[in-house]
């Protein structure tokens, strides 16, 4: 899918970790897995989600915005939008640095690769809800675990990289525009 938007020509992709083949023809999801870092250890088809399990998809996601970050060679990200929520210190990504860190957050600010890293985390253990973009490309982060990511350019290489890497790419806008 190759929409306008914010003045440019973009691809368009949902990317996650729900397999389009438990989608009906409306595209709800049938499937009852997990949706958020609070699931963890329940019980989904006689499996405990465990932290770990959790982190290795959290850990696919923020390669995902990498790897579109290198494939249009962007150094940094706008943070247009920003919501934020309870902070919550989780053991593996939390302390004094970390809470410093969400309270420094702003609409507009120019977020470098490397933090990109910590805010998908927050994002998507729903501490904060945001939108990131410059001219090459945006991130919009969605309810349960869905991740809308454009790009000006097509990116076989690194959609395949991250299909490869267990998630799963729909072309589709972004219901965020």
């Amino acid at each position: 899918m190759y929409i306008s938007m914010y003045g440019s020509m973009y691809y368009c992709w949902r990317i996650t970790k729900y397999d389009p083949k438990n989608r009906n023809e409306k595209g709800h999801y049938q499937k009852n897995e997990w949706i958020s870092i609070n699931d963890v250890g329940t019980k989904y088809d006689d499996i405990e989600f465990t932290f770990d399990l959790y982190l290795k998809s959290e850990n696919a996601y923020i390669d995902a915005i990498i790897r579109i970050m290198r494939g249009n060679n962007v150094g940094s990200l706008i943070m247009e939008a920003l919501e934020k929520k309870r902070y919550v210190n989780h053991d593996d990504f939390g302390g004094a640095e970390s809470k410093a860190f969400f309270k420094s957050l702003k609409r507009n600010m120019l977020i470098p690769k490397h933090d990109v890293v910590p805010i998908t985390r927050f994002a998507l253990r729903q501490i904060i809800w945001c939108k990131l973009l410059c001219d090459q490309m945006f991130v919009h982060f969605g309810d349960d675990y869905y991740m809308f990511i454009g790009s000006e350019k097509e990116l076989e290489n690194e959609i395949e990289a991250i299909r490869n890497n267990g998630l799963f790419v729909e072309e589709m806008k972004s219901p965020y525009m």
